[in-house]
C-alpha cells in the first residue's frame, strides 16, 4: 500500500470512508455534523495524533466491501489499534498513523454521486426529528 492514503468519517464515528460522499451514506446521528479528512501515513512519528487500521487491499477492492464490514477504524491509542490488528488478523490490517485532520469543505462534496441516496438521507433526518420530539414528551 502507499505510504500516505486519505480517508474521510463523519466526526465522531471511528470508522473510515474513502470518500466524503460514502461517509455521509453511513447515516446520521446524534452529534454528528462534521465530515473530516483523515491523512494517514505509514511513517511513525512521536506526535502522532490517533493511529488508524487500514484495510491490506487495494482500493478498487475496498469499494466493494460495506464500510461497517471494511472495519476500517480509527483508535486513540496505538495498543489499542495493535490489539485490534491482531483481533481480526495480522495479514488484514496494516497500522497507519493519522498525520492530520481537517474538516472537509461541503462545497466540495459530490452530490451528483449521492443523488441515488439523497432520498434516503432526508427520510433519516425525518425519522431522527420524530425520535427527538419522542424524548422530549
Amino acid at each position: 500500500m502507499e505510504k500516505e492514503i486519505k480517508r474521510y468519517r463523519i466526526r465522531p464515528k471511528v470508522y473510515l470512508c474513502l470518500s466524503p460522499e460514502e461517509a455521509l451514506k453511513t447515516g446520521i446521528s446524534t452529534g454528528e455534523q462534521i465530515v473530516e479528512e483523515i491523512l494517514l501515513s505509514k511513517e511513525f512519528t512521536l506526535s502522532a495524533i490517533m493511529y488508524a487500521a487500514i484495510r491490506n487491499l487495494p482500493e478498487q477492492e475496498l469499494k466493494k466491501i460495506p464500510v461497517l464490514e471494511r472495519g476500517e477504524q480509527l483508535f486513540e491509542s496505538r495498543r489499542e489499534a495493535i490489539n485490534y490488528i491482531k483481533e481480526k488478523g495480522d495479514d488484514l490490517f496494516l497500522l497507519y498513523v493519522v498525520k492530520e485532520t481537517k474538516m472537509f469543505p461541503k462545497e466540495e462534496m459530490k452530490w451528483n454521486e449521492t443523488e441515488e441516496n439523497i432520498e434516503d438521507f432526508l427520510s433519516q433526518l425525518k425519522e431522527f426529528e420524530k425520535e427527538k420530539v419522542k424524548e422530549r414528551d
